[in-house]
C-alpha cells in the first residue's frame, strides 16, 4: 500500500514538472479600448467576447480619456490597448513594456462648414476656425497643411481652440461655429443635424498628397505588453487575427458594427453607420507598415518633440513576425 502511495506521489510531481501549477491554471488578459473610433475596430470582439485559447480569458474594458488609458498601462492593468499610434510612441519612450502589434486606422481627421467656396487649403485664408486639442496630433497636422500650402497658421487663419471634439460639434450644430476640425463620427452627428454643413477637405487625402505615400497616417494602433508577448506568444498571435478579423466585419457590416459602436463606444449608430467608410480601418500588423509609422513619427517628431517622446522609437518598439 505504501509502495503504490510513493509510485502515485511520483506521478504527480512528475506531472507538475511537465505542466507547472501556472499553465494548469486559467489566466486573465486585459484589453483596453479607449472609445470612439479608437476602439471601433474591436467592437465584434467587445460584443461577443470570444475565447481564443483554452485557459486564457479576456476581459474588455472601455476607457472614455486618454489620460485614463495612460494610468490603466503605467499600472500594468492594460495588457493590450487601443490608442493612438503617438501615444503609444511617447509611453514606449518612457520605458514602458509596450510594442506596437498592429495599425487600426489610418485617418479619421475632416473640415467641415457651410461655405461652399472651399475647395482647397488655401481656401481657408482669412477664415476663422474651430479646432481641438491644442498641440495634439491633429492640431500639428493642420498646422502643417496650411503651412504646406502658402498659409501662417498664426496670421492667415483664425484658429480658435476648443477642449473636446464633442464640445466643437454641437456649437456647430448650434451654429456658433461654421467651419471646424473634426474627427468621425462627430463629422457625421454635424452633417446630419446641421444639413448645410459638408466636408470640405480631408485629412489623410492632404497627407498623400504632400508626403507621396501609399498609405494615410497610421493615426491609431494596438499596442501589447511585452511580458504578454513572451508568456503566451500564442494567444498573442491569435488575438491579432481575431482583431483583424473584426475590423474587416465591420467594414463590411457598417449597420450591425453601428448598432455594436453604439452599445459599447459611445457611438450613435446612426452615426456610425455612415461614418465608418470615413474611418479608414485597416487592421495591419506593425512589422509590415513599419517604414509608414516611423515616417508618421518622424514627422510628428520634425514639428514637437515632445508628441511622440521626444525621440523615434527603436527597433524593439516594434512587435515582429
Amino acid at each position: 500500500m505504501q509502495k503504490n502511495s510513493l509510485i502515485v506521489l511520483l506521478l504527480i510531481s512528475i506531472l507538475l514538472l511537465a505542466y507547472p501549477l501556472a499553465a494548469m491554471e486559467e489566466t486573465k488578459v486585459n484589453v483596453m479600448v479607449l472609445s470612439g473610433t479608437t476602439g471601433l475596430s474591436l467592437v465584434k470582439m467587445l460584443e461577443e467576447k470570444p475565447t481564443l485559447i483554452p485557459k486564457v480569458s479576456i476581459d474588455y474594458t472601455v476607457i472614455k480619456s486618454p489620460d485614463q488609458m495612460v494610468a490603466k498601462i503605467v499600472s500594468g492593468d492594460a495588457q493590450i490597448a487601443a490608442l493612438p499610434t503617438n501615444l503609444a510612441s511617447i509611453l514606449y519612450n518612457r520605458g514602458l513594456p509596450i510594442q506596437l502589434a498592429a495599425v487600426t486606422n489610418w485617418g479619421v481627421m475632416y473640415i467641415v462648414g457651410q461655405d461652399a467656396g472651399i475647395s482647397s487649403w488655401k481656401d481657408l485664408k482669412g477664415k476663422e476656425i474651430g479646432v481641438t486639442g491644442k498641440g495634439s496630433t491633429p492640431d500639428l497636422l493642420f498646422r502643417y497643411f496650411l503651412s504646406a500650402n502658402g498659409l501662417d497658421p498664426e496670421k492667415d487663419v483664425q484658429i480658435q481652440y476648443y477642449p473636446t471634439p464633442a464640445e466643437l460639434a454641437q456649437l456647430a450644430i448650434a451654429g456658433k461655429v461654421s467651419l471646424a476640425t473634426l474627427p468621425e463620427p462627430w463629422v457625421t452627428e454635424v452633417i446630419k443635424r446641421a444639413p448645410s454643413f459638408n466636408i470640405l477637405l480631408d485629412y489623410q487625402k492632404e497627407w498623400q498628397h504632400l508626403e507621396g505615400r501609399k498609405e494615410s497616417y497610421p493615426q491609431s494602433s494596438l499596442v501589447v505588453n511585452t511580458t504578454l508577448v513572451q508568456d503566451n506568444p500564442g494567444f498573442v498571435r491569435e488575438f491579432l487575427k481575431a482583431a483583424g478579423a473584426s475590423s474587416t466585419w465591420v467594414v463590411n457590416n457598417p449597420q450591425e458594427a453601428g448598432r455594436l459602436a453604439h452599445k459599447h463606444l459611445f457611438i450613435s449608430a446612426d452615426a456610425a453607420l455612415d461614418a465608418i467608410p470615413r474611418c479608414n480601418l485597416r487592421f495591419i500588423e506593425s512589422y509590415k507598415v513599419k517604414e509608414e509609422v516611423e515616417y508618421f513619427l518622424g514627422k510628428l517628431l520634425s514639428f514637437q518633440p515632445q508628441s511622440i517622446g521626444g525621440k523615434l522609437p527603436d527597433e524593439s518598439f516594434y512587435l515582429q513576425k
